[in-house]
Order: C-alpha cells, then structure tokens, then sequence
C-alpha cells in the first residue's frame, strides 16, 4: 500500500484544489453569470461524454488495466502495441457513435425539444466532448498502468478547472457569445489530451507500431471477451448514476437539472478519494491477480475499504453539517436541493466504505460478475428514477439513488465475501464511524453565526479538529497516523 498511499496522497490534494475552483465556478459564477438553461447545458454535455465513453473507446480503457501487466512483463516498450490496439479501437467506436446518433437524432431531438430544446439547438457539441474525452480516458488508463497517475490527474481536475474558469470570465466580459463560449469548453479536453501526449512522450512511454505482438496474438481473444463484457458492466454503471439528469431534463425541465447539478457535484467532493485510490489501487489489484496474491488483494481490499470509509464521513458530514449556510450562498431556489445533497451524501457513504469492491471483481478471474451486478444497479437505477422523479421531482432522484446504490454494493460484497472469503471490514470500520458521529454531534448545536461563510469556518474547523484529533488518538487507520506522523516530521527537518 506504500505505492497507493504516496500517490492517492498526492493525487487526492491536486483533485481537492481542483474542486475548489470547480465549487467557485459551479456555486459562485455559473449560477450568477448564465442562465439556468446555459448552466445545466454546461453539465449536462460532460455527463454524456462519460456516459458514452465505454462505446467510444469500446472498453480499451478497464482492458488496459487488467492486461498491461502481460505486456510489460514480456515486451520491451517500443514493442508494446497494447497503446496502438486501444486508440485504434476508440476510433472504430466514435465512428459506431457517430452513425448511431445520426440514425436515432430524430428521436433524441423528439425527446428534449419540449422541455430542454437549448439542448436540442447545441446537440452538435455532442460530438467533441465524446470524442475528445474518450481519447483522454484511453491515455489516462495507459499512464495509470504504469504508476502515472498525478499528471493525468492534474490536468482533468486542476487544469480544466481553470481553463473553465477563464472562459467564464471572457464571457462575462464580453468578450465571446453563448455559442463561442460552448464550443470552446467543448474542446477544452483537447488542451487536455495534447498535455498528455506531450508528457507520456517525454517520458519515453509514447509508442505506436502496427506489428501485432505476440502477446496479442495469445491474448487478443481473451481480452475480446473481457472488454465487450465490461462494456455492459461499465455502460450499466454510468447510465445507472447518470440517468437522472436525463430524466430530468426530458420530464421536468433545465432548471431541475441545474439544482440537481449543485447536489451531485457537492456529493462528488465525497468521491475524490476514491478516484485517485481506485486509479492506483487497480494496477496493483491486476498485478496481485496475475501473481496470485490473496494477502496483497486481502490488504488492498481492507485498506482502502477504511481509507475511503474515513474519507467519506468526514466530506459528508462537514457538508450536511454546513448545508443550510452553504445553500445561503446560492440563489434561492437552488436550496430545492437540499435533501437531495443527503440521499446522495449517504449513498457515496455505502460505496465508498465497501471499498475497491468494482476494481477487485473487475481484474479477478470472475470479472463476469462486474457485468451481472452493474445490470442489477441498471435494472434497479431506471424504473426507480423514471418512477420517483415523475411522483416527487427532484427529491426522487435522491431516493432512486439511495436505494440502487445500497442494494447493488451489498451484492457485490456479499458475493466477494462468498466466493474469495474477503470482506473490507475490521473493528476499525466501527471506530470511524463512532468518531464521526461525536465529532457531527459536537459540533452541530452552534447555531448560525453571522455569515455564512464565517458559519461554515468556524463549524468546520471544530469539526475537522473533533474528527482528526479522535482519529489520531484512537489509530483508527495505521496509514493515517503514519501519514501525519511522516507530514510532521518533513515539517520539522525544513526548519
């Protein structure tokens, strides 16, 4: 876990930083200087990139990660054709894309002409956000193969948050229009993508040749069935925690979209750790398959299991703790999305505390399963969005999440536990979760001081100090003290 510690260290305080301008940019200029329609717009694009980036790139990118380990091991790097096989696939799947959305345009058109049809009237920008973040997420899964993970991650959630924020304000200015302004955030993972060619090249890790290894030829048939079974399994995922913005936007309007922006974006904050410990961990997880090595797949399953559960509780209750403050700062209208924030609190919680439970089954030998659990969050996620959202408008997609995510992460623990005899949780998970409940409790009969800004200070830092102090002393999580400890110590040497 030294590697994963070091790097999810590093990798989660980058995303942090990023957060905090994506937070200015989402709480305090989107809302001020745009429409609601233009705002959600400016979501609602991203999120069907990822959702279609599975099609894009034909599932090269989970492929990646679970069979690089047979190629470094036996092939030099400039015979390494895994790269070349990945990025050719992702084109073959944007042209699938492209005549697909072209066959059914009639019927997405159909759908949001009534109540989103300035989606309609930019449906064209469809196209560079797909694209351009499909190629990004093939190169990003080839630099975290090989323990290249903070660069990647400093340009998607530091460099294209900035990037974000300087159109914002030439738009403001007035120094573009709406439409200038759309395309150009459209082509910002351009930026992106040319950073990390440029960076994978001068690293010497950039190599393209169309002479089919023989480790292709062995595996080529194997990795077939694996990357067109995870596609179901991946697709069923994103469609499954991204569908409600869809469905909000085709049965509601924009304007519910952009109040469900705010919660999921707030919920996101929850998930950070888990982007940089999942983009470490796999590769690791990989590698200890290949070789193996249940203590290692043992270790890493339970570690980050806590890891992330310490994380999670302490996002998530520093948010609800400073909900209403954090509301007030905002349009008001905005706070219809309140209990929303919880649903979506509570359920990043439970998959955050189940640990690497995805990435485990993923790079195992029962990888299939990934593909029938993520079609049980789908069949659940659906019906339940489509039902509750149409019943009880935004707060229903609150509740389909909730309850989609609890059911689908305990079948997945339930089956890890019954098919490899692991399961993530010590007396240690107990212990986070009774620090957290004292450190929320002891903070949260202050009542509202002055401003909010002030309010979410002051409450804040009680609460951090509550929570980390009774982290340290009841060595709740080994990795966390020694993680200070080490912080401390470099602090003393430099002076």
């Amino acid at each position: 876990m030294g590697v994963i510690k070091q790097q999810s260290i590093r990798s989660t305080l980058l995303i942090y930083i990023g957060f905090a301008i994506g937070g200015i940019n989402i709480v305090f200029l989107f809302p001020h200087f745009f429409s609601n329609e233009e705002f959600a717009l400016t979501r609602l694009l991203p999120e069907i990139a990822m959702m279609l980036v599975p099609i894009c790139t034909l599932s090269t990118v989970p492929t990646i990660s679970r069979f690089f380990p047979y190629y470094s091991s036996r092939l030099k790097d400039k015979d390494n054709d895994m790269l070349t096989w990945a990025m050719l696939a992702t084109l073959v799947g944007c042209g699938i894309f492209s005549l697909g959305t072209l066959f059914f345009r009639q019927q997405i058109i159909n759908a949001f002409i009534e109540k989103s049809p300035l989606f309609v009237d930019y449906f064209y920008l469809v196209y560079p956000n797909v694209f351009l973040f499909a190629f990004f997420a093939v190169l990003e899964s080839y630099s975290g193969a090989r323990h290249l993970t903070v660069f990647p991650n400093f340009l998607k959630e530091l460099v294209l948050r900035l990037l974000t924020t300087l159109l914002i304000f030439l738009y403001y200015f007035k120094l573009m229009d709406i439409t200038t302004f759309l395309w150009l955030f459209s082509l910002l993972y351009g930026v992106l993508l040319v950073a990390l060619l440029v960076y994978l090249y001068r690293h010497h890790f950039l190599h393209f040749t169309f002479r089919v290894s023989t480790v292709s030829r062995r595996l080529l048939p194997k990795m077939s069935i694996y990357a067109f079974s995870l596609l179901g399994a991946i697709l069923f995922n994103l469609l499954a925690n991204n569908v409600a913005p869809l469905i909000l936007g085709s049965t509601k309007g924009l304007d519910d979209v952009a109040y469900q922006t705010i919660a999921t974006y707030m919920s996101m904050l929850i998930l950070i750790p888990q982007r940089s410990i999942s983009a470490i961990g796999l590769p690791v997880l990989a590698q200890a398959w290949k070789e193996k090595n249940m203590s290692k797949i043992e270790e890493v399953y339970v570690k980050s299991s806590l890891l992330q559960l310490i994380y999670a509780l302490f996002i998530f209750l520093a948010i609800w703790l400073n909900i209403d403050s954090f509301f007030k700062l905002l349009p008001p209208e905005f706070a219809k999305a309140k209990y929303v924030v919880l649903c979506y609190g509570i359920s990043r919680v439970i998959d955050m505390g189940t640990g690497l439970n995805s990435q485990l089954l993923a790079t195992s030998r029962l990888w299939r399963y990934d593909l029938y659990s993520s079609a049980v969050l789908l069949a659940l996620s659906l019906p339940l969005n489509f039902y509750l959202i149409n019943h009880y408008g935004l707060i229903g997609s609150g509740f389909a999440t909730l309850i989609s995510m609890a059911v689908f992460n305990l079948i997945r623990y339930v089956f890890i536990w019954a098919k490899f005899g692991l399961q993530p949780f010590t007396v240690n998970s107990v212990k986070a979760i009774g620090v957290s409940l004292v450190a929320y409790f002891g903070v949260t009969w202050i009542p509202f001081i002055i401003h909010p800004i002030i309010d979410i200070a002051v409450k804040g830092a009680l609460f951090a100090a509550i929570f980390i102090g009774l982290t340290l002393v009841l060595r709740v999580s080994d990795d966390v003290n020694s993680t200070v400890n080490e912080t401390i110590h470099k602090l003393r040497r430099k002076q």
